[in-house]
């Protein structure tokens, strides 16, 4: 049963993923222009390529500009035979292309080739998932503790001014946040630098809450609104009448129950986490990919562009699975109920 589960998750994931990569295609050549002739204000990757014909025809045949859009397509998503007639293996095999902004480097190298003598976690890939860590600590550390508070004293003072405080976090963007951060941080009060060193884990702090804001408040609603319908559950007061302790049955009765919907939102939380880190990353100069898709798209580098999307798709995806097969290993009504066709 396990088996045609992860199976059918598995073709689901790679369906999703050539749709992905397909509407990303799509929309890339549908913007007029090229990676050398485009309507971006930042300078040209080589000099003077955006005013030589023939430059420009030979940068398009190295790196399959030149074909009809279907192979390009298929070039970038099975293979092709190169100049010299031997077959290279497309993304399938893990190959995402030779960056064009980055002068031919493959994209793999650009997302997870550490500087010299470092390590993976000084890559781009690795700054942007400690990030993400930092962030998702944040986010979990403080809103589920926030959402139980409120969820146990719904008529307190506190609870009303958590609830209005969370309100106003959740409608506020991160972009903004990270602005006035900055300001009042950095200009203002001298707290934080403004161009800070990352290899102090200090100046970390300020990105991971700008970064864990929204997902924190909207993980404490959802806590508070998944405790607040257990507790009015018949075993919960039938628990109460058996004269259980009041901590007894919160953490037996309602917690057990209440954290499936909670863990099922980490879901969309963690994906909210890696899509901030575009917004964040500049804002802050953050050596991460967030940072790297920016540059990418202003300049029209169409195989790390597909080769970013297709990582931000796969970690999504890969953590979505992950809380199915956790919340179905908590709650086994759920696989019990699918069959069914229940909501």
């Amino acid at each position: 049963m396990m088996f045609r589960f992860l199976l059918r998750k598995f073709l689901r994931v790679v369906i999703i993923l050539v749709g992905v990569v397909l509407i990303t295609f799509l929309l890339m050549h549908a913007i007029p222009g090229n990676p050398w002739s485009n309507y971006s204000n930042l300078q040209r990757m080589l000099p003077n390529v955006g005013t030589d014909p023939s430059v420009q025809r030979e940068l398009a045949r190295r790196f399959g500009l030149d074909q009809p859009l279907w192979r390009q397509f298929t070039r970038y998503i099975i293979g092709d035979v190169d100049d010299d007639g031997q077959y290279f293996c497309g993304a399938i095999c893990g190959n995402l292309g030779p960056s064009i902004r980055n002068r031919g480097r493959t994209v793999q190298d650009v997302i997870f080739e550490p500087p010299e003598n470092k390590t993976f976690w000084e890559s781009r890939f690795g700054y942007s998932i400690r990030l993400v860590m930092f962030g998702a600590l944040i986010s979990i550390g403080l809103g589920v503790p926030l959402g139980i508070l409120i969820a146990v004293k719904p008529k307190s003072v506190l609870n009303r001014s958590l609830s209005f405080g969370l309100a106003s976090l959740i409608s506020i963007p991160n972009f903004v946040l990270g602005l006035l951060a900055i300001i009042v941080l950095a200009s203002s009060l001298k707290i934080i630098n403004v161009l800070p060193d990352w290899d102090y884990p200090s100046h970390w702090i300020v990105p991971a809450l700008v970064l864990a804001v929204m997902p924190m408040a909207s993980i404490a609603r959802v806590t508070q609104a998944s405790i607040q319908n257990t507790m009015n559950e018949d075993y919960v007061r039938t628990a109460r009448a058996k004269g259980l302790t009041r901590t007894r049955v919160m953490l037996v009765h309602v917690m057990r129950n209440a954290i499936v919907p909670v863990i099922t939102f980490l879901g969309p939380t963690l994906a909210e986490l890696l899509t901030g880190l575009l917004i964040v990353e500049n804002l802050y100069s953050f050596p991460g990919f967030g940072r790297e898709y920016w540059g990418a798209v202003l300049e029209m580098d169409y195989p790390l562009v597909l080769g970013l999307t297709l990582i931000y798709a796969t970690s999504v995806l890969i953590v979505n699975l992950l809380v199915d097969i956790v919340c179905e290993a908590l709650d086994p009504r759920l696989h019990l109920l699918k069959p069914q066709g229940a909501p």
